[in-house]
């Protein structure tokens, strides 16, 4: 199963705002989304990604200054990216190992998408049961 399989039932278009936008307005864009990540870009490429755990460290140091503090100075920008075809145990482990829900997907320059943990496991989901469901077929014949 790979990433490729998560992408399919996402929307094409990748929620991403300018690094050089405030804070404020990343949460809002956040917000109306109803995501809890947002692709941070610099001239139309991957420059890193504000999370709901980068938000809080900021609300904890300029609690009154969010339309102030500029994406590029608060985001994640050492990222661990996957590519379609990257396997989807592969990712999760990852994941699960560095601490992070999000994970963009590239190719080469271009982003693709953006995976949350709860993606990876929805699909993981979805396929283990239907393969519960095949062999049960198989062992017991159709119900």
């Amino acid at each position: 199963m790979s990433v490729k399989e998560i992408l399919k039932d996402k929307p094409d278009s990748v929620l991403s705002i300018d690094e050089d936008k405030s804070v404020l307005e990343a949460t809002k864009m956040m917000v109306d989304a109803k995501v809890g990540s947002i692709i941070v870009t610099f001239q139309g490429s991957l420059a890193g990604i504000f999370t709901e755990r980068d938000l809080m460290r900021v609300v904890a140091k300029h609690p009154d200054k969010l339309d102030q503090v500029k994406l590029k100075e608060v985001m994640t920008s050492q990222l661990t990216v996957a590519s379609l075809n990257d396997e989807i145990d592969d990712i999760l482990k990852t994941m699960v190992a560095k601490r992070f829900r999000h994970i963009p997907v590239m190719d080469g320059d271009k982003i693709l998408g953006l995976v949350s943990i709860g993606d990876a496991i929805k699909t993981k989901l979805s396929k283990t049961q239907e393969e519960m469901h095949i062999l049960r077929e198989y062992m017991y014949g159709p119900h």
